[in-house]
């Protein structure tokens, strides 16, 4: 290893030590999307830097960011790989950097693209208890005796986790059928066993 490193022209360690450095830095992301610490941002606590597109959209219009944390990784991986594995296919310098460029950035446009297709995948859902009165349901959560507890029902077309109080105050345990009387506020229902 150390041999083939030292007989690597300093341009060519160069490309491996960005593609090294941005490959890990991908896999690292990578790794905590998976296991749930990349809720919206990125595996190192910094969310997506790109425009701010309050005022600038109408609707709510999701932006096309090209410049994200995402993107830039992206960008630093594939212009590494492409730029030493180019050089060592022979490639003169100049060509080298010039398509580790074009790969970087397709891979900077590629990834910007699938996550403002994600983005646009993703729907603002405001709730509609109204919709599930009379629908039939299943405490999830024990209802406690004068308390809340949580029931599944389906309310506007999709079976959602609803808190629910019980007619009465009585005591609802998990599993129990139940049906939707009324709403009692925005985010709770009345419900009674059936």
């Amino acid at each position: 290893m150390q041999i083939w490193w030292a007989e690597l022209t300093l341009l060519n360690q160069v490309f491996y030590g960005i593609a090294v450095f941005f490959s890990f830095l991908f896999f690292w992301q990578l790794l905590t999307t998976l296991i749930g610490l990349g809720d919206s941002v990125d595996g190192f606590g910094a969310h997506d830097v790109g425009p701010d597109v309050d005022g600038f959209y109408d609707h709510g219009a999701v932006a096309f960011q090209l410049l994200s944390i995402r993107s830039v990784i992206a960008f630093g991986m594939l212009f590494g790989w492409a730029g030493a594995l180019y050089l060592d296919s022979g490639y003169s310098v100049e060509e080298a950097v010039i398509r580790g460029f074009v790969w970087g950035a397709a891979g900077m446009v590629l990834v910007a693209y699938f996550f403002y297709k994600v983005q646009q995948l993703s729907e603002s859902h405001t709730r509609n208890l109204s919709s599930c009165i009379g629908n039939e349901g299943e405490v999830y959560l024990d209802i406690p005796e004068d308390g809340t507890g949580q029931i599944r029902v389906m309310e506007s077309g999709a079976v959602n986790y609803v808190s629910a109080r019980s007619k009465g105050g009585q005591s609802i345990q998990h599993k129990t059928p139940v049906r939707v009387l009324r709403t009692l506020d925005t985010t709770t229902v009345e419900v009674e066993p059936i």
